[in-house]
């Protein structure tokens, strides 16, 4: 690990003692504590995890409650996608500032990719697969996707174009994000960071700054085979061996939970060569970082796949649903191993998360309604109004210039065709001056959706029917997750109040000796870091 620089080690001493307080009155004086490890285990509710614990299937992560601080009304963001939800937990802050809304966007300042920033300004915003060189190969195209910096894989080819200062450059996902992150606050107090995740375009983590034109540099050791990639002979071959029933290059690792698994397992090992102080490749010794972690996916996947999900009345895990949570149990085990191994345990605080749940937990209620059949043509009813719309199981709609000033209008058209009998599934819409307070004014910010619709619970806006839930919307069962903090010296501990996991940025900055409001967002929205996390007796 880089040495920090001596202010650095007196502030991490002195937050050690504020955070897991009262060091003083200890028996004795304990490290402090120099490493924080964030799990986001995508899709994992707060209720999957007592149920778990209670039913004995998942015994590292008990094992963790018992020094740990379990957070039961924990929520994530609205809406609860993935890249809202992971942007949160390092930068402490919604969409409204972070100015991320989905994995895929439109903004009304961006040009399209390749227009070298001529015509009309507008552009829609990918942060997928679809940014890879190749999304069909785990390395997204480039041998660097593996073995360096995974943001190498990102074609630039395909990045919308900013203008600035007269000049016309691709604008990479790191410097489209408006806030700074946990990750460049560390990285400029000298302390070292990494992060595994399932896509190249994570490389929105490191946040804002240099370079301008390439791979952000405060994520230093950053990981991110492709997800969507396809099950290839040479796509399973470096996963490891015994993968030949799996080969189907028809399918990706995200279509099947024994897929899934191995993908996971992949980037677990990349974790534990990163424990042993190696970068993920275990080639170059480095030092274990100050901020470290990874996303899990097989929880995720199995809770939406026909064979997985929940079954009866009460929600109850399917048998692939609880293998998958006993994968992902057995994975955090093997950290906790090599933490112990490497004498790191105590001065290490692990945080157990969600970027979102998935909804519904009730298979019966999901309602699927084809986008491309029903939704999109609803949209285009009056004309040329839909310019651009995201839908899982909530819709995101930027409309057309021409329709800017008709939002109301447009709701209503929606509203009778559904009276009408057309099922659109719709909830409840937001916009005018309730979409201002809550996600920012289209008028002014250029990202900002023109309206956003909360469709009924369960129902999942799709083109296959392939998935029996998904993730994105404002209901419950997306966004209540599980939230666990756990070092050896906590005092064990169950909050029921409520949290957000947006408070996971602030407490990682004062758990390793540094000021939250060095975060932009946490200035801005007012983030405290979590209550109760306080050193045993």
């Amino acid at each position: 690990m880089r040495a920090p620089r001596p202010f650095t080690r007196l502030a991490a001493f002195l937050a050690a003692l504020t955070v897991l307080a009262p060091f003083a009155q200890a028996q004795r004086s304990p490290a402090p504590i120099r490493h924080v490890l964030l799990i986001s285990v995508d899709g994992l509710h707060e209720a999957d995890l007592a149920r778990c614990i209670g039913a004995g299937t998942c015994p590292h992560l008990a094992a963790l409650a018992r020094h740990g601080v379990t957070y039961t009304d924990a929520m994530t963001t609205r809406p609860s996608d993935s890249f809202p939800g992971m942007i949160a937990q390092v930068t402490g802050g919604t969409p409204r500032v972070t100015g991320v809304y989905y994995d895929n966007t439109f903004d009304r300042a961006l040009y399209p990719a390749g227009s070298q920033c001529r015509g009309p300004r507008g552009a829609e915003v990918r942060l997928t697969g679809k940014l890879d060189l190749d999304e069909a190969r785990l390395d997204g195209g480039s041998p660097e996707g593996l073995a360096g910096n995974s943001a190498a894989a990102i074609d630039p080819q395909r990045l919308p174009e900013r203008l600035h200062d007269g000049h016309c450059a691709p604008l990479w996902p790191h410097n489209y994000l408006r806030v700074n992150t946990v990750f460049g606050v560390l990285h400029a107090h000298g302390l070292r960071t990494a992060w595994i995740d399932k896509h190249p375009a994570y490389d929105i983590l490191n946040g804002p700054g240099r370079p301008e034109e390439g791979p952000g540099r405060n994520i230093e050791d950053f990981y991110a085979p492709e997800v969507h990639a396809r099950l290839t002979r040479a796509n399973l071959a470096l996963t490891g061996p015994g993968g030949a029933r799996l080969i189907d290059p028809r399918h990706a690792f995200q279509d099947s939970t024994a897929a899934i698994e191995r993908y996971d397992a992949l980037k677990v090992r990349a974790l534990i060569h990163e424990i042993d102080g190696f970068d993920h490749t275990g080639t170059r010794r480095l030092g274990t970082p100050a901020l470290f972690g990874m996303d899990f996916q097989a929880v995720n996947v199995a809770q939406k796949r026909p064979s997985g999900g929940y079954v009866g009345p009460g929600a109850v895990p399917s048998a692939k649903l609880t293998a998958a949570i006993a994968f992902v149990d057995r994975s955090i085990g093997r950290m906790v191993a090599a933490l112990r191994r490497r004498g790191l345990a105590d001065s290490t605080v692990l945080i157990v998360s969600a970027k979102s749940g998935n909804t519904p937990m009730n298979r019966a209620a999901v309602k699927i309604i084809s986008d491309r059949a029903v939704l999109t043509p609803a949209l285009d009813k009056l004309g040329p109004a839909n310019r651009f719309h995201v839908a899982d199981d909530v819709l995101l709609e930027w409309l057309t210039p021409a329709y800017r000033g008709r939002v109301a209008q447009v709701i209503r058209s929606l509203t009778a065709q559904q009276a009408a009998g057309t099922d659109l599934g719709i909830g409840t819409f937001y916009s005018g001056p309730e979409l201002d307070a809550l996600f920012g004014n289209p008028r002014t910010d250029a990202r900002a959706p023109d309206f956003i619709l909360e469709p009924r619970a369960g129902v999942i806006y799709a083109n296959h029917t392939g998935k029996i839930a998904e993730h994105g919307g404002f209901h419950q069962d997306d966004r209540h997750v599980a939230l666990l903090v756990a070092n050896p010296r906590l005092t064990p501990r169950t909050v029921q109040g409520a949290v957000r996991t947006v408070q996971i940025a602030p407490t990682i900055l004062r758990l390793l000796g540094l000021r939250p409001r060095l975060l932009q967002a946490v200035r801005r929205e007012g983030t405290r870091p979590l209550p109760a996390l306080t050193e045993r007796r």
